[in-house]
């Protein structure tokens, strides 16, 4: 596995690097065309609780454009060993993010994103969708050297367009709560550096056949070395499951992510 880890690894810088594309930002009418190139491995594959390739990791590449205060990207996640292949999944999502009162204590980040889920090796079998609504006050609980900042997210989850199971409509809300320690920048290129911590709870109204109620919470931590546009996120998590519809083990799992941004 970790030769296949590195491989893919190499294949990601190598097409970076060998794009010979600009470090800048694509101008467009005077606004930058940002784009984001992203390889992402995950120690196990977490998805609104569920362990999705039971306690197996996954490779998780994506490419995202960013336009003003829009955004679309592709998104995979591709099963680390043998027995899942058939759960190979591409996603579609384009979102919305705006920020208001930006220099005010109440700032309020409003984001909205749609995404298509879906599994080319199932022939739309189980294809899903879903919207999601996210508010997040930037500003408002001031402490320490940071700013502690809730945010909430409700999701609403349908059948895909050429689904041949349906699934069970419904919600998920995601109450979350984030804070960044200050640490002095590891690389001498880098210009601040942070601890990022986060916990969260999610409830559910039954959808994908799970049970009402509060389904799982999750803590977690991260960090970022940024070097000429590219960027290295190692982070940790735990996830505290309560309800056996959605996950019968509370899981600790790990990612970490290369990216480049132009």
């Amino acid at each position: 596995m970790k030769k296949q880890i590195a491989l893919n690894i190499a294949l990601f810088l190598g097409l970076v690097l060998g794009s010979g594309l600009s470090a800048s930002a694509i101008d467009i009418y005077g606004e930058e065309l940002s784009i984001n190139v992203d390889f992402t491995y995950a120690s196990k594959y977490m998805w609104h609780g569920f362990d999705t390739f039971d306690n197996d990791g996954a490779f998780h590449p994506s490419v995202e454009f960013g336009y003003k205060d829009f955004y679309a990207g592709v998104w995979g996640a591709w099963p680390d060993t043998s027995g899942f292949e058939d759960l190979t999944e591409i996603d579609f999502y384009l979102g919305y993010d705006h920020a208001f009162f930006e220099e005010e204590w109440y700032s309020l980040s409003v984001g909205v994103v749609y995404t298509y889920f879906s599994f080319p090796k199932l022939n739309s079998q189980i294809d899903g969708q879903e919207i999601g609504l996210s508010f997040t006050f930037d500003q408002l609980l001031p402490i320490g050297p940071s700013v502690l900042v809730p945010s909430y997210t409700v999701y609403y989850e349908w059948d895909g367009i050429q689904s041949e199971e349906a699934i069970d409509n419904g919600f998920y809300h995601t109450f979350a709560l984030g804070y960044d320690v200050p640490i002095p920048a590891l690389l001498p290129e880098q210009e601040e550096q942070a601890i990022s911590l986060m916990a969260d709870v999610t409830y559910g109204d039954g959808p994908y056949d799970t049970a009402s109620g509060f389904l799982y919470a999750t803590v977690g931590a991260s960090t970022t070395f940024e070097w000429n546009n590219f960027y290295l996120t190692p982070a940790v998590y735990y996830q505290f499951s309560f309800d056996d519809s959605v996950n019968d083990e509370d899981d600790l799992y790990t990612l970490i992510s290369i990216g480049y941004s132009f």
